[in-house]
Order: structure tokens, then C-alpha cells, then sequence
């Protein structure tokens, strides 16, 4: 990783730690230079990045400025991942880090009730900001459900919907678990983290009207950048 985005990251994870007030002035350039014993130019590297992202606000002859939503996180809004990074994160770029057909592990065949010998695609993806990686996520889909699948599908961000067009089916429920995971070295490097670090973790099964599995999709996403939200109605009981 270059110096200027080890900075940036440094500073991103301070800003969405509340390290900073909103709207409050964050140390000079001369004094980032000297905390990260690093030259002007790769100071102002990095707080370009931060500005893109809408972290800070840099005001000439005035400063750098954390800007009023910089805390924010960017929400998954009830499960929906493509309409929340449509409008929450336009930017996000999807690229496949592999993509093979394969028989698959016991503990993976046991979600789709698979036999022995049984084909799956296999597929394993990094979604980044500014070219940061931010998630990664394994899949597996059975042969009979991926046949028409190939790389250029698995990298659109709307997979979901490509998936079903491209296979003439349509996805009816999902089961879904989050919960908190610590990113092993293997998944710490693909998402430029220090092995140990919190991430939030999603599996999501994915069903057709006949209760057969579809696909099994496990995510991995970077606690400082995602944040998951879900609006449900109270249930209404007759007294």
C-alpha cells in the first residue's frame, strides 16, 4: 500500500470514530507531515481521497474541515445491497478475484444438500471505494443454477437481478445471519486490514419458490465503511 492511502486510512478510521467533531478543523498539513513523517505532497494525496469521499472539506488559506456527515457510515438498508450502494455509495466497483467450477467442501455441500461429486460454481469477489477494497465475498451456486453464468455477470454489482434474468428464475426468500467475525490473514489482505480486525460478517442463503437453495453468498464487510439498518412494522395483536 502506498504512503498516502496508509495516511488516509489512518485518518478515515479516526473521522468515523468521532475522533474529530463535525465541522471541526483537523491538524495543519505541516503537522500531518510531521506525525506521519511523510512530504507535503503525499499529506495533500491523502486528503484528497478523504475530500472525494466526502469526509473532509478543504478551504483555502482556512484548513481541512471534517465535514458534517463524515461519521456516517454507509447503510445496507434491509438487505438490499444494490439499492443502498446505488444511493449511498454510486461509486462502489465490483472485480472478480476468481471464478472456477468445482466440486465444493462438505461443510458448503451441506447447505444445498449435495452429494458427493456435485458441480457448484465457485466465485470469490472484492468490492472497492476509490480503489480501497471495502467487501469481500465468497459464493457458491450449484452447476444447474450457474450454467449460463460467467465472469462478466458475477462482477455486476446487481448480480441478483442479472443472475435470474440470465437463468430464467426468480428468487423467492433468503435466510440472512450478520454477525461480528475478525478478518483472518487471508481476507485481511485482500482487504488491504491487520489480520484480527472486526468486520461484519453476512451469510445469506438464497431460495426458489420450492425451497431448493439457490446460492450461498458469505460477505465480508469493513466495520469502519458499512453499517447495516432494517425498518420492519410492529406486528398488530387482536386482544
Amino acid at each position: 500500500m502506498t504512503a498516502y492511502r496508509r495516511i488516509a486510512d489512518s485518518l478515515r478510521r479516526q473521522l468515523l470514530a468521532g475522533h474529530w467533531a463535525p465541522g471541526e478543523r483537523m491538524p495543519t498539513e505541516r503537522e500531518m507531515c510531521r506525525r506521519f513523517a511523510a512530504s507535503q505532497i503525499t499529506v495533500r494525496r491523502a486528503l484528497q481521497i478523504l475530500e472525494e469521499e466526502h469526509l473532509v472539506e478543504r478551504r483555502q488559506g482556512s484548513g481541512t474541515f471534517v465535514n458534517s456527515a463524515a461519521g456516517r457510515k454507509i447503510p445496507i438498508l434491509n438487505a438490499d445491497f444494490f439499492g443502498s450502494v446505488s444511493r449511498h455509495a454510486p461509486r462502489l466497483a465490483r472485480r472478480l478475484h476468481s471464478f472456477r467450477r468445482e466440486e465444493i467442501d462438505a461443510e458448503r455441500a451441506a447447505v444445498f444438500a449435495a452429494c458427493t461429486g456435485d458441480q457448484f460454481l465457485s466465485a470469490a469477489r472484492i468490492d472497492s471505494l476509490r480503489d480501497r477494497p471495502a467487501i469481500y465475498d465468497e459464493v457458491t451456486i450449484p452447476a444447474r443454477f450457474a450454467d449460463r453464468l460467467g465472469e462478466a455477470e458475477l462482477a455486476q454489482l446487481d448480480f441478483l437481478g442479472v443472475w435470474q434474468a440470465v437463468q430464467n428464475m426468480r428468487l423467492a426468500y433468503c435466510t440472512q445471519t450478520i454477525e461480528a467475525a475478525r478478518a483472518t490473514p487471508a481476507v485481511g489482505r485482500l482487504l488491504q486490514i491487520r489480520s484480527g480486525e472486526p468486520l461484519l460478517k453476512e451469510t445469506s442463503t438464497l431460495y426458489l419458490d420450492d425451497g431448493q437453495p439457490a446460492g450461498l453468498f458469505v460477505s465480508y464487510y469493513r466495520h469502519d465503511v458499512f453499517c447495516f439498518e432494517t425498518t420492519f412494522p410492529f406486528a398488530t395483536e387482536t386482544i
